[in-house]
């Protein structure tokens, strides 16, 4: 479990800090999004490193009227030191996560 400060300086583990819209995704679900990413030679558009961190899934079928029902934006990070720019995302359906 991962530390994070807040704003006002207290400590809170990062697992109370997930927002409400966003879906926390299984081990499982995670090596899934990275060979999705391998699948489709995705790399950093900033640094060209092809290693990543998968974080949570953003829902867009309500948020988009132009997006399929069953999608998702799921957070990546760049794990190459030299990236100045590490976050990225790539877009989901439900069957592939």
């Amino acid at each position: 479990m991962t530390t994070v400060w807040s704003g006002s300086g207290s400590r809170i583990d990062a697992t109370d800090a997930i927002r409400p819209e966003l879906t926390a995704l299984t081990d499982e679900q995670k090596h899934r999004v990275l060979r999705q990413v391998r699948r489709r030679h995705g790399s950093c558009r900033h640094c060209g490193g092809a290693e990543f961190l998968v974080g949570e899934a953003l829902y867009l079928g309500f948020l988009f009227l132009s997006e399929d029902t069953d999608a998702y934006m799921v957070a990546l990070t760049c794990t190459s030191p030299r990236c100045f720019a590490p976050r990225t995302g790539i877009r989901l359906s439900e069957s592939e996560l």
